[in-house]
């Protein structure tokens, strides 16, 4: 495993957006706006009820979601996260679009990797996908974070020191340990 100092040309490495493996960001301004969203995780958490997240009750009712409590087809995570869009919007976002919106498959356009670099370079990238995925209309968080595993660190768009480059040119996760 090699990091991407050692795996790449310097003239990559120039071009590079660097970050830590942290996004510092909120949801984009305008999804907030449409669709209500507090200006911060507390404000949103708290104005729906705030209480300790807990896995066994992730919704907070007192009630485990079960199997036959789920719509037909839907995983338990893609449930409760559709519950969360204003309590926990990153939960929410990194399964779904904003309501309305079509989700989109495939191939990212230029546009698309251009908007994700310039988010990159302004807010970090590396954590919380489903905020992140809100300033790139049509795609979700877990799209963002496959996107930024498979091309983003492997062809050196962006550094992020908790990923290395193993001998075929994939990003491996190593997190703190960093060797």
């Amino acid at each position: 495993l090699q990091s991407a100092d050692a795996a790449f040309q310097q003239e990559v490495l120039d071009s590079a957006v660097r970050v830590t493996g942290h996004y510092s960001g909120w949801v984009e301004e305008g999804v907030m706006r449409r669709l209500g969203i507090k200006p911060n995780a507390t404000e949103a958490w708290e104005s729906e009820g705030g209480g300790k997240f807990s896995f066994k009750d992730p919704l907070g009712t007192g009630k485990k979601v079960t199997r036959r409590s789920l719509p037909a087809g839907q995983s338990a995570a893609k449930f409760v996260a559709s519950k969360l869009l204003k309590k926990n919007p990153n939960a929410y976002f990194y399964r779904h679009t904003e309501p309305g919106v079509e989700q989109w498959t495939g191939d990212w356009t230029e546009e698309e990797k251009g908007v994700f670099l310039r988010i990159a370079q302004l807010h970090g990238c590396g954590d919380k996908w489903g905020l992140f995925s809100t300033h790139i209309p049509h795609r979700v968080g877990y799209q963002c974070s496959n996107y930024y595993r498979q091309y983003v660190i492997p062809e050196g768009w962006v550094v992020d020191d908790n990923y290395r480059i193993d001998g075929n040119g994939h990003a491996v996760y190593v997190g703190k340990h960093r060797r």
